[in-house]
């Protein structure tokens, strides 16, 4: 595979990886404009479908890296590829709401075929410090994507429309099938014929999508209401009888052997808690376009120190792995990540000097986020089996997607539930500090749990 042209696969995975994390996941940054479009839908259905592509991704990437392992890398790309082209398609035709929820479950599939897969593909082409650096540019197709997410939503949709967020979508996506379209296939030819673990998959479902809709509707069902009291009971019953239920599976939903490395665990785990911080760009959107009077261009631009330390960052990240291995940067990201939360959590200062602020702040976030994605995602492959990367990386995946979508419901509902008491500007500092909190968690446990030494080429 390695005289195919390196370069072209790498660019072809990396327009491909943007389908997700650029094009899907700028409805962070559009929520207002989306709002606008189907002006009767409630506030609450437009933050779930904010959030439904990330849920949906997460649920069944599992599953999509599983049969990757097994039918090929290659072919359930492809199927991604096609599957974010029909979800954009479904997305630009505003005739209903239902539109815009079948258009964001599709693409929230098509997530979850791409990312396992491609990550698989650069782990069987490359090796050692080449796998690195391939993996490195995964990050910057994944976390740079996410990082120019609102810059390109806010640009859009202040100077054109936000459909077109999806409309450049589904041409970038046309030139991936192109560039991916010669690479051989690659799968393991050992692993037997799929059998697909539907029990655990629909329990799984069933007890997220419980937390979710806990999540997402509290405000509107009633927090401490019967409904709310019975998602929960769903979600602790459902969490215990999948438990006992992967045990005892000879081919479970969710490789939970994997779970025993402690790399690997504490890798999944951090992974979670940094992604929870999604959901505080998504809060820095709507809080300033709602307090602050800004547009959505306008409040993109103060996010360019994120993009810009970002992409220095995550070099630096590749390189520490080598002189110092990956725990320094995994323990050290959560603190700077908070760092750069704490100083958008000033919503007391005033106009400008908040804005300077969240300019640092910003600064802050992107260095934190930068310096964890390489050495997480080579940690998180670099010590599994490689019959099972497939699924290693899906569950990796699988973390960041459900941390963003769990961090924006939770963030985003802080902020909705307490500016019905407080401030928007209180509201707003409280929502802040909760994904604070989240990242401490993330520290102490990337601190405990991850060995010194845990990366090892294969």
């Amino acid at each position: 595979m390695k005289a195919q042209t390196p370069n072209r696969i790498i660019l072809g995975i990396i327009l491909t990886i943007l389908t997700y994390w650029l094009f899907a996941q700028a409805f962070l940054n559009i929520a207002p404009e989306v709002q606008e479009t189907y002006s009767s839908t409630s506030s609450s259905i437009i933050n779930l479908s904010v959030s439904l592509t990330s849920l949906i991704t997460g649920i069944f990437m599992v599953a999509a890296g599983n049969i990757a392992d097994k039918i090929g890398y290659k072919k359930i790309t492809i199927i991604g590829i096609f599957l974010s082209i029909i979800g954009s398609i479904i997305i630009i035709l505003p005739f209903h709401t239902s539109f815009l929820i079948i258009g964001r479950i599709v693409q929230g599939f098509s997530a979850a075929m791409i990312m396992p897969a491609t990550i698989s593909i650069f782990n069987h082409i490359f090796e050692g410090e080449e796998r690195r650096k391939a993996l490195s540019y995964w990050s910057l197709g994944a976390f740079g994507g996410t990082g120019l997410a609102s810059l390109f939503a806010g640009t859009m949709a202040t100077f054109v429309a936000w459909q077109w967020i999806f409309i450049v979508s589904i041409v970038l996506s046309l030139i991936g099938l192109f560039l991916l379209k010669n690479i051989q296939d690659v799968h393991d030819k050992n692993r037997g014929p799929i059998n697909f673990d539907f029990a655990g998959l629909s329990i799984f479902v069933v007890m997220i999508g419980a937390l979710s809709i806990f999540i997402t509707q509290g405000e509107v069902l009633g927090w401490t209401s019967a409904v709310s009291f019975i998602l929960i009971v769903i979600f602790v019953i459902g969490l215990i009888v999948f438990i006992a239920l992967e045990k005892r599976k000879r081919a479970p939903f969710l490789e939970l052997s994997l779970f025993s490395n402690k790399a690997f665990l504490g890798t999944v785990v951090t992974n979670f808690l940094l992604n929870t911080a999604i959901g505080s760009l998504a809060l820095f959107n709507i809080y300033t376009q709602q307090a602050l009077g800004m547009t959505a261009f306008s409040a993109s631009l103060v996010t360019i120190p994120y993009i810009l330390t970002m992409l220095v960052a995550i070099k630096a990240g590749e390189k520490s792995i080598a002189k110092f291995g990956p725990k320094r940067a995994l323990v050290t990201a959560p603190v700077l990540l908070g760092l750069g939360l704490i100083m958008l959590s000033l919503t007391f200062l005033e106009g400008t000097v908040y804005i300077m602020s969240c300019l640092i702040g910003f600064g802050f976030f992107g260095i934190g986020i930068g310096l964890f994605a390489t050495p997480a995602l080579d940690t998180a492959v670099s010590t599994t089996p490689r019959d099972k990367v497939g699924v290693a990386s899906a569950i990796f995946k699988m973390a960041s997607t459900l941390g963003g979508a769990f961090g924006i419901a939770i963030i985003v509902s802080v902020y909705s539930a307490l500016s019905n008491t407080f401030s928007v500007a209180a509201a707003g500092s409280a929502a802040f500090i909760v994904n604070v909190v989240l990242l401490a968690v993330a520290f102490i446990f990337a601190l405990v749990v991850i060995p010194k030494v845990s990366m090892k080429d294969k």
